[in-house]
């Protein structure tokens, strides 16, 4: 039998101590108050309570029982109003994926202005490179990602929208300044060691297009040290190992203080493009919330 209904009906006959008194309060007939005890007492084989003059009193296995249908009472109650609160947008975990720039130099300043705005909110960040984090929404796994490669725009549950734009800059420790000077670009490019982030990742993807836009395949490069992180090919190239595109968020510091420097490239500035991807329907409500808020956040700092 369904329990629900006739633990109601046994808390209110408890707490008023009348069958009569708790048929009124529940909007019920006195018969069917009765069919509830009588059910419950069959059930669990024991009597619920003592009929008396006045009225009925607890007997101990309805004590029992009362202590424990309080309890379930009280979890009703609150996972009732925690369902509200999530409907409201209040209150619930926003699982986010994002590529490792967005994820290591914008996303933190963002999701501290969220979190100021909607206390009641919290984040789990899950980070790898883009095609990694495409994946996973593609799977179902995440339902919001910013990462810097286009996603498939043939999926009809998959919303995408263009955010903000990541500047690429060739990076080279000093000492290098002297191999490329006085040379045209396209032949010290084919001569310099590279260090390149994995295929998988924006950068990556993004840097290979640039070079074939000067002439130069990817097959040309003198490539000596893939990484895995911005952080990793951002130590090779403090180490002297080689050279290596890098977004310009990622090295701001070391160019500043001269620890590191860029190459010239036969184009200034070589852009890409992070983007918010979302699988739709997007819920619970807060879901729906940190979407809009994303897609309508200015150009970063």
């Amino acid at each position: 039998m369904s329990y629900i209904q006739s633990l109601t009906v046994f808390m209110h006959v408890a707490e008023e101590g009348s069958f009569s008194a708790a048929a009124k309060k529940l909007e019920l007939t006195q018969p069917t108050v009765s069919f509830h005890i009588d059910n419950l007492e069959k059930n669990f084989g024991c009597p619920l309570f003592t009929r008396t003059s006045k009225g009925v009193l607890l007997t101990i296995y309805g004590d029992k029982l009362y202590e424990t249908t309080r309890t379930i009472n009280d979890l009703v109650a609150s996972t009732h109003n925690e369902i509200q609160a999530m409907v409201q947008g209040s209150a619930g975990k926003i699982l986010l994926g994002a590529s490792t720039i967005p994820a290591d130099y914008i996303l933190p300043q963002l999701l501290a202005g969220f979190i100021k705005e909607h206390n009641g909110l919290t984040f789990s960040l899950i980070t790898g490179d883009s095609l990694t984090i495409l994946e996973k929404v593609n799977r179902g796994e995440i339902p919001i990602a910013v990462v810097g490669t286009k996603p498939d725009t043939n999926d009809t549950n998959l919303k995408s929208q263009p955010l903000w734009t990541d500047n690429l800059v060739l990076v080279a420790h000093p000492d290098f300044s002297a191999t490329v000077q006085d040379r045209p670009a396209q032949e010290w490019l084919r001569a310099v060691p590279f260090i390149l982030r994995k295929k998988s990742s924006g950068t990556a993807s993004s840097a290979l297009q640039a070079l074939s836009r000067f002439g130069i395949g990817a097959d040309e490069l003198t490539v000596v040290m893939e990484a895995g992180s911005n952080q990793a090919v951002k130590a090779a190239i403090l180490g002297k190992i080689g050279v290596g595109f890098i977004s310009a968020w990622a090295v701001e510091s070391e160019l500043k203080s001269g620890r590191l420097i860029t190459l010239p490239l036969p184009e200034p500035v070589i852009e890409r493009q992070f983007y918010a991807i979302s699988r739709q329907p997007l819920r619970p409500t807060c879901l729906e919330l940190f979407w809009q808020y994303l897609i309508n956040r200015p150009y970063p700092a």
